[in-house]
């Protein structure tokens, strides 16, 4: 029983280990050069705070033990899904079942075309040496893309000593996860670190000169010595379209994450369930391992087993800054309670959706957001789909609330 995985991110390395646990011989391929890696880690990797040999997720000996067959720079080329058949560092090869898992690439702006030494892309272990190479170089940082990884590196970038200006194109920071009030909190933040915030403003061209120089949708200007963008991802299709897989923002798959292909699985960010992708490593990790034990199920011909949706929230700690959130960041029919404030460096609350229910009075809890406080963050995680009445009345201490 041969199985084969495509590409060794975090869903791939865990749908090979929980395939190989099961029996299968696994063959892993990765279109990088390195061993897989945590990819959270790449943003300390890229200011210095993180070196490439511990940002591993499995050292080199833990493939052998688990007679997983890791081929690095074994980019998949060509792909027959219904025959199983993979082509990859010059083999063709078949297997019994299949998984995908080739994750995201980053989206570009055209100026990275542009500039490709001036402007990169955070996104993996290539990149972030990439731009660690500048950093004895740079003294002025712009970076383009303020959701969570901007956010980041705008902290470690500052923490090296460098004037870092982050601008986001939404008219608040961490948009996916925080709302306004949150961000505004965020942002203050940011501010009394040293660090330069422009929110509701995008890059419109880029020119060097002595130094970079970037023009906004509101024509003024910023300049810096190198620029870095975070503004999300993309998936890269057109291999698994062209294999005769059904697509849309994503590979789609069905609750076992099974592909339109029978024997042929997809999990993590390639991966779309539901209508929506994954985001987060957790999410990618639930997914690879229960692609990995279907793959296997489906060369026994035994059922498949039903793939859970684990809660995923946003744990986030630099120094002395934490964000914590979880749920929608906002939404037109959901109601916000301000737990704690005090406007410039702490913010609690939570988020309600209305209920039918006379017992639900006040709705029912559906998110919560926190800076600069993990307070109660734990218990109201735990709590979520319960109506906010009832935890009020268990004594949650909501503080001004």
């Amino acid at each position: 029983m041969r199985i084969g995985v495509i590409g060794a991110g975090h869903a791939g390395v865990e749908a090979a280990w929980r395939a190989s646990q099961l029996g299968a011989e696994v063959v892993l391929f990765s279109g990088e050069s390195v061993l897989p890696y945590f990819r959270p880690r790449v943003v300390p990797l890229a200011f210095g705070h993180a070196e490439l040999d511990n940002i591993s997720l499995r050292p080199e000996s833990w493939y052998r033990e688990h007679e997983i067959d890791l081929r690095l720079n074994a980019e998949v080329i060509e792909l027959d899904a219904r025959e199983r058949v993979v082509t990859a560092g010059g083999r063709e090869e078949l297997f019994d079942a299949l998984v995908l898992a080739t994750g995201a690439a980053p989206a570009l702006l055209s100026f990275v075309r542009e500039f490709p030494h001036d402007v990169v892309p955070l996104w993996g272990v290539e990149e972030g040496l990439a731009i660690r190479e500048r950093l004895d170089k740079t003294r002025q940082l712009l970076i383009l893309g303020g959701g969570i990884s901007g956010v980041e590196s705008a902290l470690y970038a500052r923490q090296a000593g460098l004037d870092v200006t982050l601008v986001e194109k939404i008219d608040h920071l961490v948009p996916q996860q925080l709302g306004a009030g949150a961000a505004t909190v965020l942002a203050h933040r940011l501010r009394k670190a040293g660090i330069h915030v422009v929110t509701g403003r995008y890059a419109v061209t880029v020119v060097k000169r002595e130094h970079l120089h970037v023009t906004l949708d509101d024509v003024s200007e910023l300049s810096g010595d190198l620029i870095v963008t975070t503004v999300g991802a993309m998936q890269e299709l057109k291999l698994f379209e062209q294999a005769g897989l059904k697509v849309d923002r994503g590979i789609i798959v069905d609750e076992h994450q099974q592909t339109s292909v029978p024997g042929v699985f997809a999990c993590g960010d390639i991966a779309q369930r539901d209508g929506l992708r994954t985001t987060t490593v957790v999410h990618a990790h639930e997914q690879g391992r229960g692609a990995g034990e279907n793959a296997v199920a489906f060369v026994r011909r035994r059922p498949l087993v039903y793939v859970p949706e684990p809660l995923s929230p946003l744990l986030f700690k630099h120094n002395d800054m934490e964000i914590e959130s979880v749920g929608p960041p906002a939404g037109d029919n959901l109601v916000e309670v301000v737990l704690t404030t005090d406007g410039q460096t702490v913010y609690r609350s939570v988020l309600l959706e209305p209920s039918d229910s006379a017992t639900s009075a006040g709705g029912i809890l559906c998110g919560v957001q926190m800076i600069g406080s993990h307070e109660g963050f734990r218990q109201l995680l735990d709590s979520l789909g319960r109506p906010w009445s009832d935890i009020v009345r268990s004594s949650y201490p909501t503080a001004n609330g």
